[in-house]
């Protein structure tokens, strides 16, 4: 379920994942290996949380690597 923070909506790692059609596993080693950023913000919980223009550029990296 969207977060809504600060007037933005963010989406959570695995949110975020299926929006670009990739796994979650692979969305994290992406971030470790800087292919793409690490979100801006995170949850009182340490979850990382990504804004729309976040998920729309891993969308854009996960439809290069098919």
């Amino acid at each position: 379920m969207p977060t809504p923070l600060d007037g933005r909506t963010y989406y959570s790692a695995q949110e975020t994942a299926d929006a670009a059609g990739i796994s979650k596993p692979t969305l994290l080693r992406w971030i470790k290996t800087k292919r793409v950023n690490e979100a801006e913000k995170r949850d009182r919980n340490g979850w990382r949380l990504f804004a729309e223009p976040e998920v729309q550029a891993i969308r854009k990296v996960a439809q290069t690597a098919k």
